[in-house]
């Protein structure tokens, strides 16, 4: 079973970090920055054969964003911009972004 699990900074609480386990094991991680109404998620990692678990924690940390009052997500993609292109975002000079409601009921896997 996977989980993403949220590790909040004790230098910032408006920093928060995802770790995609499974089995107890992690294979992937992104951080969340929190600011007012806006939350960035960025530094995005996972193993190349997990590729799978970007789009759970990108939805992860954005639902415990929406959680903390924030509206707007955005988010650079790095080296994952090919799912990011299929998931619920607009793009402008490289950066992703929309409502979170959006984002959370959009699903990579279906978007042409």
């Amino acid at each position: 079973m996977i989980f993403f699990k949220p590790t909040v900074d004790t230098e910032s609480a408006d920093t928060v970090y995802f770790e995609a386990l499974e089995n107890g094991a992690a294979y992937g991680s992104c951080k969340l920055v929190l600011s007012c109404s806006r939350a960035d998620v960025c530094e995005i990692t996972c193993n190349d054969d997990r590729t799978y678990l970007v789009e759970g924690l990108i939805k992860s940390a954005f639902n415990y964003a929406c959680n903390k009052n924030c509206y707007m997500g955005y988010c650079k993609g790095g080296e994952f911009t090919d799912i990011l292109d299929k998931m619920s975002f607009e793009k402008e000079n490289g950066v992703y972004f929309n409502d979170i409601p959006s984002i959370l009921t959009g699903n990579c896997c279906k978007k042409h």
